[in-house]
């Protein structure tokens, strides 16, 4: 699964091997890919992709990721798993709980529900083909 891009693709960006698979996000004007194995390792990241804040929510068990806008209020939150599979998080602003779809089930915010972002599934030689000034997430176990 880690060869080479098919004949025909022209990206050259080395900075992962052109068959490992990613997540790509477009928020606020910018784009930015996360590696899969990256988010296995990380589960929750909190980021800014276009100078937009957004979450990355990764639960290993079913391999299943989603991604949000994370303002409240004018304000940027922050979040960490409450669990190991990150089924659940606590924003570190308001200390409520959402499950990994955005929804927030206890706590000031209950009830409110996160923006979601789309994220596409690729291989990195076809993000980085059609992407090429694109932001590349490395989780922090990996610098």
């Amino acid at each position: 699964m880690a060869g080479p891009a098919p004949n025909g693709a022209f990206s050259r960006d080395d900075r992962l091997r052109p068959r490992d698979t990613i997540v790509g996000l477009e928020a606020g004007g910018g784009a930015k890919a996360y590696p899969i194995s990256a988010l296995r390792r990380a589960r929750v990241v909190n980021d800014m992709v276009g100078g937009s804040p957004v979450l990355i929510v990764h639960q290993p068990g079913s391999d299943t990721t989603t991604a949000f806008v994370v303002q409240a209020d004018g304000k940027r939150l922050k979040f960490e798993p409450a669990d190991p599979e990150a089924d659940k998080l606590v924003d570190l602003e308001t200390h409520s709980t959402r499950n990994a779809y955005g929804v927030c089930l206890a706590g000031r915010m209950k009830g409110t529900r996160l923006r979601p972002l789309i994220l596409e599934p690729e291989f990195w030689f076809a993000w980085s083909e059609f992407h090429p000034k694109t932001s590349l997430y490395l989780s922090r176990t990996a610098r």
